[in-house]
């Protein structure tokens, strides 16, 4: 059954009519143990729907309660690979590999989630849970609900403490954690859990190029030099190959003046907006790059002095609609929040993008 919105159908409070109708409707499928499954437009031009109908009749009220059901087109059936073997291309089965679960791993897997167990024992022996769903709430919905009713009426007051049972379900019980801390240790020891390293940044300046098995790379065999110069036909993809095949902070530098001057005669030699879509594809690519090469200094130079001919027009004439366009897009300086090493902080980033002509 699709897992979509649940809606409650009701009648009109003031149409009789309907009400007897409905209410005939939901006991007779009530009293048949039936549901009802129906189709539904909910607007003009949208597309038909297959809904489930259920009954449901308390004390003083009724209704039919509406869940989507999947047409045959939307039911999509998955094969996955078996967990306990691994099938060869030739046909062969194998029982042990270093993607199957040894019996060691399974038999420690089956202690810890003994050892996790929420269920306990009456004084009869009989099992029962101690966290019954019907006693779980959402600590933090009754937090937040908490702390608006105390300020309604205490405006100045420090918020009170965190009641013992929102504590309660916002940690493991201690005893779980006590009795699974040898089963989870010998679980890590097991499996071998690694620690993963932080992501690294920077990562396109320190990379290694992947070197070929045969030792020769094809690229530096047809390219000869590297290529420094930057066309004003190709600008974005030849900035990006620049900036792959150099580390060298001189040349990256260059680079951006190349890419900046590239924009600036596509803004200059506009009739009126037809380029500025070009040259705000061309800021893109160098905002992402210099944030990936982590040099936000070559880009906020770049922008800062872009931002002030837009404003004095000194690109060709009014360009104040290109400087709209570039706010727009949110290209502005690169601040600390996109790039930590960065000097420009979030609202001086947030200053930079107003029209007036700014000192940051």
């Amino acid at each position: 059954m699709n897992m979509s919105t649940s809606n409650v159908i009701i009648a009109q409070k003031i149409n009789d009519k309907a009400i007897l109708a409905l209410s005939s409707m939901i006991h007779a499928l009530f009293e048949l143990e039936y549901y009802a499954i129906g189709r539904l437009v909910t607007k003009d031009g949208k597309p038909p729907l297959m809904v489930l109908l259920a009954p449901l009749i308390e004390t003083d009220f009724e209704c039919l309660l509406e869940v989507q059901l999947p047409f045959a087109e939307d039911t999509r059936s998955y094969r996955f690979p078996p967990l306990d073997k691994i099938v060869t291309v030739s046909g062969k089965v194998v029982k042990e590999h270093r993607n199957l679960p040894s019996d060691d791993l399974l038999e420690t897997m089956g202690k810890y989630v003994e050892d996790m167990d929420l269920s306990e024992f009456d004084e009869n022996g009989d099992p029962f849970q101690s966290l019954a769903l019907e006693d779980c709430y959402s600590p933090l919905v009754h937090r937040i609900d908490q702390a608006i009713r105390w300020r309604a009426v205490h405006p100045t007051k420090p918020l009170p403490p965190v009641p013992k049972v929102l504590e309660k379900l916002s940690h493991w019980p201690e005893e779980l954690v006590k009795k699974s801390h040898d089963s989870l240790r010998d679980l890590i020891s097991i499996s071998a859990v690694k620690k993963v390293p932080p992501k690294a940044k920077g990562r396109k300046r320190r990379r290694e190029a992947d070197k070929p098995l045969s030792g020769l790379n094809v690229d530096d065999l047809l390219r000869g030099e590297k290529r420094l110069k930057i066309s004003p036909e190709n600008p974005i993809p030849e900035f990006k190959q620049t900036l792959a095949n150099t580390e060298d902070i001189s040349a990256i530098s260059d680079a951006v003046k190349q890419m900046s001057a590239i924009i600036e005669d596509q803004i200059r030699q506009s009739l009126g907006d037809i380029n500025y879509d070009r040259a705000i594809e061309g800021i893109g690519t160098m905002r992402e790059e210099l944030i990936a090469y982590e040099e936000p200094g070559l880009y906020n130079d770049f922008i800062r002095g872009l931002k002030e001919k837009l404003l004095d027009d000194k690109l060709g004439g009014d360009r104040r609609e290109m400087w709209w366009l570039i706010r727009k897009s949110r290209l502005g300086l690169i601040d600390q929040k996109a790039l930590d090493i960065s000097d420009i902080t979030e609202e001086q980033a947030r200053e930079f993008l107003s029209s007036r002509p700014t000192t940051v």
